[in-house]
């Protein structure tokens, strides 16, 4: 019986398993075919036609089978063919790249990849992939920007997959189910590994010296001397020598060299099961925030981006245990790790990115499909399709996302139309008050970032006025022109008015809509600030300044003890994560002292985040793809 399991599980070369065929696909190699078979409902053995058949041009044909006593028909010798049989488990590894080879269809995601390499991992780390492709910087139709390009794919049976020729093309499967070399457990006869001995013992047998050596927390690999060990030494025979050499990280050389900085991979600083996305598993309990998230990938990187996010909870469309569905939990303790893990059907969990991986996945190129963002619309237009309507989005430089009611969609006056809609771009604190010996500001990256304009702005402010009416959001903001600003970077804003009075809305930014609007309709108020909108000018005196006796409360990613706030401003401006800051003055009059010359260093989310996110039929929304295109 054993011999027949392990006559099973060879691939016979040359081998021929005529008749029985179920099933002909396409297979770019004998293992894809070998797997194809085992996840077949009723595919008990295959023949695979190689590269090198050349009886016709049924090259990569692949043929399952089938018998009732699952044992094949006849066996015959035939070059250029592989047989074998289904296997028990379907975990091959299929770590192959197969250049100049497409697989054509089935895309649900396109991300930009510097590698094949890199695309297969990416694959590997995604639960859904099962299958990708890449093409390169000399794909031919480069001009559709497809170059580049790592297309994710999904197949319920990746043993319907037909692969073509194309060039500059490499294609793929993930590599989830490799497994390492079994080079570590084997044992090299007639061979000294000399040297490096850490200790000895003496045993019976090689059995027993690995199992001393495993046992050896120090101990990495052993030599044992046999009883048949031809020295006349008995001494040295029965000897189990322990070993071990150092694996850390070690320069040729150090030296002082002026204008160098060295250092040391931080890979070993990270655990790398937390890059992967968790299926069917909850990480309940530690929330911070709940938001709404098209898909699983939106949340990781509003996870990523939030200051204190470090792992995360989806609940996904097939979610069906309540009204929840694309429902975002951003979660947070103390020692990094989820308090509890529980399986849960529906949901998908998983940690935030790192800053090098944001940058991978910031491009949003998902299309989803009776799926709506409501809420967040500042201008619409006719479209004839869900494409033409994310090619407006992503000409327009104010649209983050959209939403497009097909010529099916139940409302017939809103059919084929195209919704441009907009989330905040720019940093906005979630709360300001005024405290005295605190000093605020932005991240002057902020600044620079923002310089795009000729001439600077007119400050055409009216002090103790009010605009009534027309509002369509309220946000904190610093001053009259930090409201200003926010008022001309919101393409919706016509006109704003600002609190700054001790009332409940104080420090408050009201942005308002009206199609016609003449200042002249203010009404005196006192401590209210109004202006209209700026158009093509730089707002330097906004990222710029400071705001004395101000405070940005909440959303602190880090805290640092320095001299003054130039040198807060400075440590800000050098973070990458910080967008805006509150320092404490050593005149803070607080009686705890060390509260002063603290530097708070905070941020928020700024990807593009609808307001809310609901299945609709007819309707496909989705985001724009300027962030894929940079």
């Amino acid at each position: 019986m054993k011999k027949m399991a392990i006559l099973f599980q060879k691939l016979l070369e040359n081998a021929d398993f005529p008749g029985d065929d179920v099933l002909h696909i396409y297979s770019p190699d004998v293992h894809h075919c070998q797997l194809a078979c085992t996840q077949h409902q009723s595919c008990l053995f295959f023949t695979f036609l190689r590269p090198d058949w050349d009886k016709d041009d049924r090259k990569f044909y692949c043929f399952l089978k089938y018998t009732d006593s699952g044992v094949p028909s006849q066996v015959s010798e035939r070059n250029g063919a592989t047989s074998g049989f289904s296997m028990s488990k379907p975990s091959v590894c299929l770590s192959s790249i197969y250049q100049d080879v497409d697989f054509p269809g089935s895309d649900y995601r396109k991300l930009p990849s510097s590698s094949y390499d890199e695309c297969q991992k990416v694959c590997t780390r995604d639960p859904g992939c099962r299958l990708f492709s890449f093409t390169t910087g000399s794909f031919p139709f480069a001009a559709d920007r497809h170059h580049m390009s790592c297309f994710l794919k999904y197949k319920p049976d990746v043993s319907k997959d037909e692969s073509v020729k194309k060039e500059e093309v490499y294609s793929g499967f993930p590599t989830r189910n490799c497994k390492p070399s079994n080079v570590w457990g084997s044992r090299f006869e007639d061979i000294d590994f000399l040297g490096a001995d850490n200790g000895h013992v003496f045993v019976d047998n090689a059995d027993l010296c690995e199992d001393s050596c495993t046992a050896d927390r120090q101990c990495q690999f052993y030599t044992y001397v046999l009883p048949s060990y031809p020295n006349l030494t008995p001494e040295l025979r029965n000897k189990c020598h322990l070993k071990q050499v150092m694996t850390l990280p070690r320069p040729a050389k150090v030296i002082s060299a002026k204008g160098v900085i060295s250092g040391f991979s931080l890979k070993s600083c990270k655990d790398d099961s937390s890059e992967e996305l968790r299926v069917d598993v909850d990480f309940p309990g530690d929330d911070v925030l709940q938001i709404y998230s098209p898909d699983v990938y939106h949340c990781q990187l509003a996870c990523t981006e939030h200051h204190s996010c470090l792992f995360f909870t989806f609940l996904r469309p097939d979610w069906d245990k309540d009204k929840r569905k694309f429902y975002c939990y951003l979660k947070h303790t103390t020692s990094g790790n989820p308090s509890r893990v529980t399986e849960l059907k529906g949901v998908t969990s998983g940690f935030a990115l790192s800053h090098q991986e944001y940058k991978i996945f910031s491009c949003l190129p998902s299309i989803y499909h009776d799926v709506d963002f409501p809420q967040s619309d500042y201008r619409n237009l006719p479209s004839s399709s869900y494409e033409e309507c994310q090619e407006a989005c992503t000409s327009d430089p104010d649209c983050r996302f959209f939403s497009f009611a097909t010529e099916t969609f139940s409302a017939v006056e809103y059919r084929k139309m195209c919704f441009l809609k907009y989330s905040w771009s720019v940093p906005v604190p979630p709360v300001i008050t005024t405290k005295r010996g605190l000093v605020s500001g932005f991240s002057q990256s902020l600044k620079k970032a923002k310089e795009t304009s000729r001439e600077e702005c007119k400050e055409d402010i009216l002090a103790n006025s009010d605009f009534p009416g027309n509002d369509f959001e309220q946000v904190p903001a610093g001053s009259p022109q930090h409201c200003q600003i926010l008022c001309s970077i919101h393409p919706r804003c016509t006109h704003f008015s600002f609190s700054q009075s001790r009332t409940w809305y104080q420090m408050s930014c009201f942005l308002k809509h009206k199609q016609y609007f003449n200042k002249d309709e203010s009404v005196r108020k006192e401590g209210i600030y109004s202006g209209l909108r700026i158009r093509n000018c730089k707002p330097l005196t906004v990222w710029g300044r400071r705001f004395e006796d101000v405070d940005f409360y909440g959303a602190d990613s880090s805290q640092a003890f320095v001299d003054n706030a130039d040198i807060c401003e400075d440590k800000c401006t050098a973070d990458p994560r910080c967008q805006f800051y509150t320092y404490v003055l050593p005149s803070y009059p607080d009686l705890t002292p060390e509260l002063r010359n603290k530097c708070h260093l905070k941020r928020v989310m700024t990807l593009p985040r609808p307001a809310k996110v609901v299945s609709v039929r007819d309707v496909v929304s989705g985001f724009s793809l300027r962030s894929c295109r940079d």
